[in-house]
């Protein structure tokens, strides 16, 4: 499904649920407040620090929460999740970190800078190709010929850990051989800042072959293929969310983190291609 198509059937859902999460001045509200609980208004200004990877997901529930609170200005910080950490640790205005993975997340809370996390999301990587496949991939085990542009994001970026690892879990198995990872590294022809900088390269043509989220090979659509690990050699990517403690607006920031974990921020992630947290 097309994230267009997706899109258009969700919408009478969106619908539903955010009505069902107003109250009667279209104040947005929680789960919770859906359920019989207070409801909280979401106002003032607030920036949110997320990774790369939650652009589309994100920016429709940004547009979501100012179309129901028009106290509210949503600021978007979109870049690879120990980017925006090093952000927040020099003193970066943040009040909301997102990230695609724990490490990153766990550093901030050791340095006393968030809050406890909790788990939004979940996600897998992928292989994707230009539409032509030019470079004529159809496995993974292609990665290893010889002469295929191979685009990686950088080793310190969540997705270019991610793709090292299954990497080396494809070199134990017998079927791939255990020169695998060798072949495919030497096969790498840029390191890239954040995942949508892969997918960019191979959208334009300029790599044989890049490692996103499956996410990101949605939001592509037909300007690329998707090819899938092996499931038994895959990672599974765990999405943070937390407060910043020196935000100019923690009551905003905890509004938005229960608004992704809802209902309707469930299913908007869904509608981009990430799996639910639980």
């Amino acid at each position: 499904m097309t994230p267009l198509i997706s899109h258009l059937l969700l919408a009478p859902l969106l619908c539903l649920l955010l009505l069902a999460a107003c109250d009667g001045d279209g104040v947005g509200e929680t789960d919770e407040a859906a359920d019989g609980g207070d409801a909280f208004r979401i106002e003032g200004d607030l920036t949110v620090f997320a990774a790369a990877s939650l652009t589309d997901a994100f920016g429709e529930m940004g547009s979501v929460l100012e179309a129901n609170n028009p106290e509210l200005d949503i600021e978007f910080n979109f870049a690879s999740s120990n980017s925006l950490l090093t952000q927040i640790q020099e003193g970066a205005p943040a009040d909301v970190y997102a990230a695609a993975a724990p490490n990153p997340v766990d550093t901030a809370v050791e340095e006393g800078l968030v809050t406890t996390p909790e788990v939004f999301a979940l996600n897998v990587p992928v292989i994707v190709v230009p539409a032509d496949n030019p470079a004529g991939i159809e496995s993974p085990a292609d990665l290893a010929n010889g002469g295929v542009k191979l685009v990686l994001a950088a080793e310190d970026v969540p997705i270019g850990t991610y793709s090292r690892q299954v990497i080396t879990n494809l070199s134990q198995d017998p079927e791939y051989g255990d020169d695998y990872d060798d072949a495919v590294l030497d096969n790498v022809v840029s390191n890239e800042s954040d995942v949508r900088a892969v997918l960019a390269k191979v959208e334009l043509g300029e790599a044989d072959a890049g490692i996103v989220y499956i996410s990101d090979a949605a939001v592509s659509g037909d300007k690329v293929r998707t090819i899938e690990f092996p499931e038994e050699s895959n990672v599974i990517a765990e999405y943070p969310i937390a407060v910043v403690e020196d935000g100019d607006n923690g009551e905003a920031a905890a509004a938005f983190v229960e608004f992704v974990l809802s209902d309707v921020g469930q299913a908007i992630l869904v509608e981009y291609g990430f799996q639910p947290a639980s």
